[in-house]
């Protein structure tokens, strides 16, 4: 059964769990980028309420 035809992909079993598991790896990867790149801009230029918060006390450490 292992090398049964899926249907519409034309991929069997084998290669379809392959690709999921690459599609997933993938999209784990872009969010963990995503997050580090989120707090890596919010350091740079804080925004909203929190920002000014960690701006108040970033600013205590670097004067």
């Amino acid at each position: 059964m292992a090398d049964a035809k899926v249907y519409p992909s034309g991929l069997t079993e084998a290669e379809a769990l392959e690709l999921h598991s690459g599609v997933i790896n993938g999209t784990r990867t872009f969010g963990a980028l995503a997050i580090v790149a989120h707090v890596l801009v919010f350091a740079a230029h804080p925004w909203g309420k929190g920002g000014a918060l960690v701006a108040q006390i970033a600013s205590q450490f670097v004067a």
